[in-house]
């Protein structure tokens, strides 16, 4: 998993056995079946275990999805930004609190998919395509709110705890504001928003939960904000960047697990969207109707509009110029990794990873 996405010329041994640890943690927060403990642990004793098939359906749509796969970056992101900032201590105390970046990232993608109207997350039907919508909003948020049990239990100080639950909150925060900001833009056919309100977007709503999980990592391992707020933002960077190739890759072959220029019948202002419509202003009457028919129609009406604009673009050389946007946003992010960590084999593995990404 985590090696497909760094590139094969890199190998840690540690990497497979901290993965299969971060699926443990999850697994202790939101287990495959359930059982009274579990029930009495998330929910206090008040409520009564009623029919385990119950629990079981109420959970099945987050059960579901956060376990069809993913790539599962974001926690270890936290995991390495504890350990370089706080070696093997601070990396132990942060695996304990990897559901609380993982658990919400899966609710929004439920919550997101919704909003979008898609039909594919992962290569299959869509959460609320398979278990309705109303179960599926119920359990998209619900996986907000459950990892914060950790947080209640955990044995930390009492400083320590406010601490995670100011970033956590901040950061929920944050997330909400940039899925609106995209929602918004989704209402207006003909609303091209600027490179930059675009990118303020990324980072609120793909960099959030990386920045979020690396300033809980390194406020596992120091009090000095500064650098709790630098991790953050290379966090938050490496979140920017990994969006717009995102962009990319939908519009050049489809991401994994969706169709090719999807995001298009979503009225998504996507980077190279942005670009081409500024470079091009005459085409956006173009643009606009295929966005429009897409919206209306969906995919398959609209298939052979949305590849011919695709070809239009790709002519046109806005795909690599997002590309090498995003390539931009990865070397920073490198410099901004030097200045801040010490060397070590774990920085080593956070710049492989970057690496990996300047290589898609």
């Amino acid at each position: 998993m985590f090696v497909a996405l760094i590139g094969s010329t890199f190998y840690n041994p540690h990497m497979e056995e901290w993965l299969e640890a971060i699926e443990q943690e999850l697994l202790t927060v939101l287990p495959r079946t359930v059982d009274h403990a579990w029930v009495e642990r998330v929910f206090g004793h008040e409520v009564p275990l009623m029919s385990e098939g119950l629990f079981d359906e109420v959970c099945a749509p987050a059960r579901d999805l956060l376990y069809s796969g993913g790539k599962r970056w974001r926690p270890l992101l936290m995991l390495l930004t504890a350990k370089m900032l706080g070696g093997q201590r601070a990396f132990d105390k942060a695996m304990r609190f990897v559901p609380l970046v993982e658990l919400p990232h899966n609710g929004s993608l439920i919550i997101d998919d919704i909003e979008d109207q898609s039909d594919l997350r992962r290569g299959l039907p869509a959460t609320h395509i398979t278990h309705g919508i109303d179960l599926s909003i119920n359990a998209g948020t619900f996986l907000f709110y459950l990892p914060t049990m950790i947080l209640e239990d955990a044995d930390i100080t009492d400083a320590e705890r406010l601490g995670l639950y100011r970033i956590y909150s901040k950061y929920m925060r944050k997330i909400h504001l940039g899925q609106g900001m995209d929602i918004v833009w989704h209402h207006g056919i003909e609303t091209i928003p600027d490179i930059g309100a675009y990118e303020t977007m990324c980072r609120l709503k793909t960099g959030c939960l990386a920045a979020m999980g690396s300033e809980m990592g390194a406020a596992l391992a120091t009090d000095n904000q500064w650098i709790i707020g630098e991790a953050g933002l290379i966090a938050e960077t490496i979140g920017l960047g990994f969006q717009v190739l995102d962009d990319v890759i939908n519009l050049e072959k489809g991401n994994p697990g969706k169709q090719r220029g999807d995001d298009i019948v979503e009225n998504k202002k996507s980077l190279p969207i942005i670009l081409y419509a500024n470079a091009h202003p005459k085409e956006k009457p173009h643009l606009f109707s295929v966005f429009r028919k897409a919206q209306t129609e969906g995919y398959g009406p609209a298939k052979d509009d949305i590849i011919e604009l695709i070809d239009r673009m790709v002519a046109s050389k806005v795909l690599e110029q997002a590309r090498d946007h995003a390539h931009e946003l990865f070397l920073e992010v490198l410099r901004m990794i030097e200045g801040l960590y010490r060397p070590s084999q774990d920085r080593d593995l956070l710049v492989a990873m970057i690496n990996g990404f300047l290589q898609a």
